[in-house]
């Protein structure tokens, strides 16, 4: 298998996905292998925030694309907002701790673009979810997991975890997974 270039870049998704198993990007990659679209991630697509859009001050940017060149991150942004980076959901989850990093990337991303970003919120089904204030601490925190993102993309062996039963079975990926002792 071939390891990253210096020039590819991943994606905030993969973080977010690094963040829940850190088997599920390097399968993504190593394996070639796409889970299903699902209704939730298909009715998502078509959801129109733009109500909710027009409730943040101006000035606002939807669908922002961020880019940063020294760990090669990259995402979309829903919106930003003046301080504030807002992600999207159209459904609620009970868990979205990953979510999180998701929206914490989204600020790092911004912030490496130039931008003053003091918030960062998570709304699903029009209410949020979460809301923080982002620190120095959270840049940092990101830029670590992108780069050890980068490393364990960058490995022909999949990353070592300690996997859940309960998440395992969830997992859209475990019928491929080298490191679930589960299925």
């Amino acid at each position: 298998m071939v390891g990253l270039s210096d020039r590819e870049s991943i994606s905030v998704t993969e973080l977010k996905d690094f963040e829940f198993c850190p088997a599920i990007p390097w399968i993504k990659r190593k394996l070639n292998w796409r889970e299903p679209k699902t209704f939730s991630i298909e009715e998502g697509k078509r959801a129109d925030f733009s109500e909710i859009i027009r409730l943040f001050p101006d000035p606002k940017e939807v669908q922002v694309f961020l880019f940063d060149k020294d760990t090669r991150l990259h995402g979309v942004a829903d919106l930003i907002a003046g301080e504030e980076v807002v992600e999207l959901k159209a459904f609620n989850r009970l868990k979205f701790y990953h979510f999180r990093v998701q929206l914490l990337a989204y600020a790092f991303l911004a912030v490496r673009g130039g931008r003053r970003i003091r918030r960062a919120s998570l709304i699903m089904e029009n209410r949020e979810r979460l809301s923080v204030e982002v620190s120095k601490e959270h840049l940092e925190v990101i830029e670590s997991k992108a780069y050890r993102l980068r490393e364990v993309l960058d490995s022909d062996s999949p990353p070592a975890v300690n996997p859940d039963r309960a998440k395992c079975y969830a997992c859209q990926y475990r019928r491929v997974c080298p490191v679930t002792p589960w299925f």
